[in-house]
């Protein structure tokens, strides 16, 4: 079975996961660390995703890339850190439709990257179609690590976005 992942953030708090902008007045220290992710890319957070009508960082954001397939593709690029990271496992029925959506991270040009055409509707049973580590993420890990970079981990992944939160207290962990 194909599952959707989301990250365990190392300060989780409680055994809810919220989008971002819902945590700034709940847990502002930790909102103050995800916003750490953003640096550089500010302004992702001003734009708005077509259909759910609202911000980027008032979604939850998933992959259905295992996060295996994520690691190794670094190591084999040439990162030689050693690190372990943990996930929530998700199945993709859990949720809504109306509150979902896949960006997919199909663009060329940086600026249409949030274009409408970027985004299609969510359905559970596609999750498969989005659970391949695209080849250009694989390109890009290889280019910022001959460079010394750090690449971002999700760089050209479709990602599903939800509107809403999760409760994560009966969900799987899995550990890479």
């Amino acid at each position: 079975m194909i599952y959707l992942y989301h990250r365990i953030p190392l300060n989780m708090t409680g055994n809810i996961l919220y989008p971002l902008n819902e945590i700034k007045d709940k847990y502002p220290e930790i909102y103050e660390q995800q916003l750490l992710k953003y640096v550089g890319r500010e302004k992702l957070l001003k734009h708005k995703i077509p259909i759910l009508d609202c911000l980027w960082n008032d979604v939850l954001h998933l992959s259905a890339v295992h996060p295996g397939q994520i690691k190794k593709s670094l190591a084999e690029a040439g990162d030689k850190k050693e690190f372990k990271l943990r996930y929530y496992q998700i199945d993709p029925n859990l949720l809504t439709p109306e509150s979902t959506i896949v960006y997919l991270y199909a663009h060329v040009d940086v600026k249409d990257k949030l274009e409408g055409k970027n985004f299609v509707p969510y359905a559970a049973n596609d999750a498969v179609k989005y659970s391949i580590l695209p080849q250009a993420t694989k390109d890009y890990y290889k280019e910022i690590i001959e460079k010394g970079g750090r690449p971002l981990l999700y760089h050209r992944i479709p990602h599903i976005l939800y509107r809403g939160i999760l409760d994560v207290t009966e969900l799987p962990v899995i550990s890479v």
